[in-house]
């Protein structure tokens, strides 16, 4: 049975028509899908398969259910040489042509049965009579020997440079090139110096300066350039300007632009980098001891007490707390017998006993002249004393 030229035509669209052409039938030819290699269930939903070359939708042809494709594969004799194009929407029977390639495919053979995979070896005619050479072994070495001629101009150069004249001329080139030589005070390439070489102080590269609020992508207001400011600033000298660029405010980090100035600013840090290069710098060798403070000598501390002028004897317990008065006339002390004794500075006398009843820990004075106040630690308790009254 012969193919329909819609099949025939949908057989070509797959790639599995023979040698036929297909017929040309403005009623019958099928549009073919322009969606290239695209996936077909990007189009499970919709009620077209593609387009046309002219742009216009391929619907998608109607799909019978399994009953009456069975149905249909027994009354039809082509049911066993029909497929389904998915790409165009539509069965395709295929002709014994495409069957028998199919076959021949699924048998690892080729395509095509005229196809001979051993051609006949065409001879090819050299002047020579000789395709391949004889023998694999390399070339002698007698051809590559200098003649006679060439071994006495060898000869000749060799006796020139061996001449007083010519060596003169190299030792007077060699003294002309080392005066045409710049005068460097050494380099890693020259032989070392006989003596101590002084090298040049460089000045160190510049340090980048720390970025501050200006550089932010959103600064805060009173950073951010008026009107003015910016005529201003564009009217200064480069070298003047305070900022090398115009503070601008953005809402987000990915809304800032690539920043202008970025491949100057890069080359001018490339040069000064180049240009000066590492200080050696000594390292000081300090002793830890030196830096610290030289203490005085108990000598130069004078005058200080050095000899008991008085003693201020009473107490049964230890003493646990001292204080002087504000006019220095008077003295008292607490002690762990639960006494609080008022002593005279000058003469050492006791002039009045306070007895508290319990330990007494701490007596402190009033700062103040005017009262002749003290305080006096018992305990938990604190008590306020009056000593210079009757």
């Amino acid at each position: 049975p012969t193919a329909t030229p819609r099949a025939r035509r949908g057989a070509a669209a797959l790639g599995l028509g023979g040698s036929e052409q297909p017929e040309s039938d403005s009623e019958d030819e099928m549009p073919l899908n322009t969606i290239g290699n695209v996936p077909l269930e990007w189009y499970d939903g919709f009620e077209h398969v593609g387009y046309d070359l002219e742009g216009r939708k391929i619907m998608r042809g109607a799909r019978t259910d399994e009953l009456d494709a069975l149905i249909k594969r027994f009354d039809d004799p082509d049911a066993n040489r029909t497929i389904h194009d998915a790409l165009h929407g539509v069965d395709v029977v295929l002709s014994q042509e495409d069957v028998a390639l199919i076959r021949r495919l699924q048998r690892r053979r080729y395509p095509g049965a005229t196809f001979d995979p051993y051609p006949e070896t065409v001879p090819f005619d050299f002047p020579d009579g000789k395709v391949h050479p004889l023998s694999s072994a390399p070339p002698r070495k007698a051809p590559f020997l200098p003649s006679k001629d060439e071994a006495k101009k060898v000869m000749r150069l060799v006796m020139a440079m061996r001449s007083e004249q010519y060596q003169r001329s190299v030792a007077n080139r060699r003294l002309q090139e080392a005066k045409e030589r710049p005068d460097y005070q050494q380099l890693i390439w020259d032989e070392p110096p006989e003596g101590e070489v002084r090298h040049r102080k460089r000045l160190p590269a510049p340090k980048v300066s720390l970025p501050g609020n200006a550089e932010s992508y959103n600064p805060p207001k009173e950073y951010l350039f008026t009107p003015e400011e910016a005529k201003a600033w564009e009217k200064m000298d480069p070298a003047d300007r305070p900022l090398g660029f115009v503070p601008q405010a953005y809402d987000a980090m990915r809304k800032v632009p690539q920043y202008d100035g970025l491949i100057r600013e890069r080359f001018e840090r490339c040069l000064d980098l180049y240009l000066c290069p590492r200080e050696a710098k000594t390292r000081l060798d300090i002793d830890p001891d030196s830096l610290l403070p030289q203490l005085p000598s108990p000598a130069e501390l004078r005058p200080f007490p050095e000899r008991l002028s008085s003693r201020f004897v009473g107490h049964a317990g230890r003493v646990l707390s001292v204080s002087v008065s504000p006019s220095g006339e008077h003295l008292l002390s607490a002690s762990a017998d639960g006494t609080v004794k008022l002593w005279e500075v000058e003469t050492g006398r006791c002039e009045r006993t306070c007895s508290l009843g319990a330990e007494v820990r701490s007596v402190r004075w009033c700062p103040n002249r005017e009262t002749a106040v003290a305080a006096a630690v018992v305990g938990v308790k604190m008590l306020l004393l009056l000593p210079l009254r009757e």
